[in-house]
């Protein structure tokens, strides 16, 4: 892995993700609305619900731990290291009978009832669709092998192969009858898995990883893999275990207990509700992840030691060891984020609710905007801040965190799941808040997993700081010595103070009258529109629709420049520094 880039070359990378990512996400999107009227709310909600729950929860257990452990990973400097870890590699895919045994039994045990038709078929084309990824996944962990020149690449392929998903799915429905659309869900699957195997295969030609590593396993100083790869991937996978089950809890919760039409309205809203996630957060979260790997890259292997995994009576988490110059930047890419956050923040929660309901009607009509999708919505808007940040404080744990405080994270995620199963009890069994109620119990998940992450992120600058404060961290190339570190790791602290990175009062209270304002224009609306006083028919509908909407542009406008007023001297240097950058390129 080259050095530790800057703060900036991340932040360009997530904006990077962004814009090659919003395209295909938009049309995407296009294809599902498509997608959405061609469909009945219990095959959605079953494909969405089930099958991908399904999916997703066999990959990330099977895979996301070596793609830890890989991204934080030097590049071996000798030839037998670099044969360790290239049969390292092919872990995922040598653990794919386990996938493959998940999906028999799963086949055998959970049957929703009624059996939709092609029920099974489709099930096999998803356990099919798991297989060919782990069988690629060696050519994904190739492109985080080098991740500052294939992420782009990466993207790329993603993006077309969602497209091709989407376009699959649809043609499928299209085709047969609505008691079959099932099926379509499991042809797009298939057909993104081979294009995402056929793109990674495409990228990686001219590389000088291309040359697959032989199933033949050979030994090297007798192991047959990378011991510091293989034991950190092992401790993350174990977080992961728990981990994935509370991130899918509330879809395998309403899997469980919920018809198939409670499914397809908690499916319509999440797959809404997501879409800022996946155009976002998404983007930023994996530059995040990228980045901050690189300043535990130096000492993964010490980390990831028995010795290190033992040492779980050590009261501070050990710091990765970067100079001050890579912590300082760390700080600071990390400012820019809250700070962006924070600000995002305000409009989910005072402007995106109001909005929630005429979207669906808009978009799919009343036969969506009157079910449950409605109500689930607007409570998912306000869970994005639980989302954003609990993403980018779990993104810096995973990415830094030496192995004895993730097998403490894993220990606090069986305490967080606990936390969901009450939250669970009391919305629903106690509140009676129904499916809005999973929502209200992964927020109080994803804000206990956001507490222990800050907790340990606080205590990584501290202990980094006071270690260089007192001359056991090595100065970098360049560095000013005396003074000028000392103002180096005040600037740190000072990135880092919550006053740094939150809204100004002026913000916070144009927000809030914008908010009244945009809630008082949705009862207006609903009373023209779901209660039928409008008149015009569809014409009066879409005009009182458009003046909501103008209302909302208006208020998000007035916020946006309180906000540009608030921080013009930051966003002004900002926008120098990226001109030139350019010009330097």
């Amino acid at each position: 892995m080259a050095g530790t880039p800057s703060s900036s070359s991340a932040l360009g990378a997530g904006a990077s993700l962004f814009v090659l990512q919003l395209g295909s996400r938009l049309f995407s999107f296009a294809l599902n609305q498509l997608l959405l009227r061609s469909t009945a709310p219990q095959a959605f909600g079953i494909a969405t619900i089930q099958l991908d729950t399904l999916m997703a929860t066999v990959l990330f257990l099977v895979r996301e731990g070596i793609r830890g452990a890989v991204v934080r990973t030097r590049r071996g400097e000798n030839a037998d290291a670099a044969v360790l870890q290239q049969q390292t590699l092919l872990l995922p895919t040598l653990f794919s009978p386990l996938a493959a045994l998940a999906f028999f039994l799963y086949s055998r045990f959970v049957v929703p009832t009624p059996h939709p038709a092609y029920y099974s078929t489709t099930l096999a084309l998803y356990g099919l669709s798991t297989l060919a990824e782990l069988v690629f996944e060696p050519l994904y962990l190739r492109t985080l092998q080098d991740w500052q020149t294939f992420t782009s690449k990466r993207v790329k392929v993603e993006g077309f192969a969602m497209l091709t998903k989407a376009t699959g799915t649809l043609v499928t429905v299209r085709i047969v009858s609505e008691d079959e659309a099932l099926l379509g869900y499991g042809i797009g699957q298939l057909v993104y898995s081979l294009t995402i195997w056929a793109g990674f295969a495409w990228i990686l030609r001219s590389s000088t990883l291309t040359q697959s590593p032989s199933l033949s396993l050979r030994k090297v100083d007798g192991r047959f893999f990378d011991q510091g790869i293989t034991e950190l991937g092992w401790v993350l996978t174990k977080q992961s275990v728990v981990k994935q089950l509370l991130t899918e809890a509330d879809k395998l919760a309403i899997g469980r207990f919920g018809s198939t039409a409670d499914m397809g309205g908690y499916a319509v809203a999440l797959n809404y509700g997501s879409l800022v996630a996946r155009l976002l957060f998404q983007p930023l979260e994996e530059s995040s992840r990228l980045y901050f790997s690189s300043l535990a890259s130096t000492t993964v292997h010490d980390s990831a030691s028995p010795e290190a995994a033992s040492s779980s009576a050590e009261s501070t988490p050990k710091p990765a060891g970067p100079p001050l110059s890579a912590l300082a930047s760390a700080a600071s890419y990390l400012r820019l984020l809250l700070l962006f956050y924070t600000h995002l923040t305000l409009i989910f929660i005072f402007f995106a609710p109001a909005y929630t309901t005429p979207l669906l009607h808009l978009l799919l009509g009343p036969r969506w905007s009157r079910t449950s999708a409605s109500p689930i919505l607007r409570t998912y808007a306000l869970s994005l801040p639980f989302l954003a940040f609990n993403g980018l404080t779990e993104a810096f744990f995973q990415s830094v965190a030496p192995a004895h405080w993730i097998q403490r994270g894993a220990a606090w995620m069986v305490i967080c799941a606990a936390g969901f199963a009450v939250s669970v009890w009391v919305t629903i069994g106690r509140w009676g808040m129904g499916a809005e109620g999973l929502v209200v119990a992964n927020c109080v998940n994803m804000a206990m997993r956001m507490a222990f992450s800050t907790v340990f992120m606080v205590r990584y600058f501290g202990d980094a700081l006071r270690q260089d404060e007192k001359g056991k961290t090595g100065e970098a190339e360049g560095e000013e010595p005396g003074q000028g570190r000392q103002k180096e790791r005040r600037r740190t602290a000072d990135n880092l103070d919550w006053r740094a990175w939150t809204p100004s009062f002026a913000t916070v209270v144009v927000f809030v009258v914008g908010g009244i304002v945009c809630r008082r224009s949705e009862d207006v609306w609903t009373e023209q529109v779901m209660l039928g006083q409008s008149v015009g028919g569809r014409k009066g509908d879409l005009l009182e629709t458009g003046k909501h909407f103008a209302v909302g542009a208006v208020a998000g406008l007035i916020g946006l420049a309180t906000i540009f007023v608030s921080h013009r001297t930051e966003i002004r240097q900002a926008l120098a520094t990226q001109r030139d950058r350019r010009k330097a390129e």
